[in-house]
Parts: C-alpha cells; sequence; structure tokens
C-alpha cells in the first residue's frame, strides 16, 4: 500500500476493499491509514526535495491569479484546515493532494497530520465494504458500491468536511468584513 501511493499507483481504493474483506474493519482501517500516509510522505518529501522548488518556480512564472495562486493564498492563511479539506473531500485526486503541498511549500508535520486524520473517515468506510463484501458473497449476492454514496454514509464524511471548512469560511467573512468598513 505504502507504494502504490508513493508512487501513484492506481489501485488504492481496491486494496483498501480488499483489506477490509481479509481483516475486517478496524485492522484494515488502521493499517491502510498508515500505509497511506507513510506512502503519501514519502511522495511529498520526494516532490520537495527533487522537483519542488524548480517545479514551483515553473508554475508561479505565469503570474496572474490562477488556481495554484489561489490554493497558495489559502494555504497561506488557513494550512491545517485547507489540508484537512483536501482529504476529507475526494474531490481532489489523492496523488494531487500529495504534491500540491509539496510545491507549496506546507510543513511536513502539518502535511503528516492532517493526512493522517484526514483519511479515516473515508478509508473507515471502504474498509466497512470491503468488510462487508464477505457476507454479500455468502449470501449469494452482488456487491454494490454505490453503498458509498449513500446519505448514511456520505452525509457524516461531508459533515467533517464543513467542519474543516469552517475556519476557512469564517476568515473570508471576517476578511470581507474589514474590507467593507474601510
Amino acid at each position: 500500500y505504502v507504494a502504490v501511493v508513493a508512487f501513484s499507483l492506481p489501485g488504492a481504493t481496491v486494496m483498501t476493499l480488499a483489506g477490509g474483506f481479509l481483516f475486517g474493519v478496524i485492522p484494515a482501517t488502521g493499517l491502510t491509514v498508515v500505509a497511506a500516509t507513510i506512502g503519501a510522505t514519502c511522495i511529498f518529501l520526494a516532490a520537495r526535495v527533487g522537483l519542488g522548488d524548480a517545479l514551483y518556480a515553473k508554475l508561479t512564472a505565469r503570474g496572474g491569479e490562477g488556481t495554484l495562486a489561489r490554493m497558495e493564498r489559502g494555504l497561506r492563511e488557513n494550512e491545517v484546515s485547507y489540508l484537512l479539506l483536501m482529504r476529507l473531500v475526494p474531490a481532489i485526486p489523492f496523488f494531487v493532494a500529495n504534491l500540491a503541498p509539496a510545491f507549496l511549500g506546507v510543513k511536513l508535520r502539518n502535511f503528516v497530520l492532517t493526512t493522517l486524520f484526514g483519511i479515516i473517515p473515508g478509508t473507515a468506510v471502504f474498509s466497512w465494504i470491503g468488510a462487508g463484501l464477505g457476507e454479500v458473497f455468502e449470501r449469494g449476492e452482488t456487491p454494490d458500491l454505490g453503498l458509498i454514496f449513500d446519505p448514511m454514509i456520505m452525509g457524516p464524511i461531508l459533515g467533517l468536511a464543513v467542519l474543516a471548512a469552517l475556519p476557512i469560511v469564517i476568515r473570508a467573512l471576517r476578511g470581507r468584513k474589514a474590507g467593507a468598513a474601510e
């Protein structure tokens, strides 16, 4: 699992499901979270040491208010909240959430901690689905991985994402009020 994440190979979701199937929810979640955090840290450090400065200079040389500039500004203002949000909301591919912070100078400690804690909810859900596959197979049924979108599963994850985004929203609202008062 460490290698899959460190080299940004496909298959992490299938491996998480298989871990749940083979080991059960709690052991699979724990093992997957630790392995994914180690792999993510490896690619983060490799990107920072090997490509970080050169790629950052190239990306920012284009200037303007592009996505990278907005992301960098957001990270500077709310590093931990932004990192947690990137982990909780699966809208950003995992490998991008590993590389972009390296290029934008995120603190290693914050990266590791937000990765470790931010991937727990999603990993637990996929491990739980994997653990349930055995029961589905025993009944002779076909697994339905669309379960991840069930409100009882997706609701708590989205709730955590809202909590992670709350400091960002509050700071943005305070900034607007301060700008309007001037």
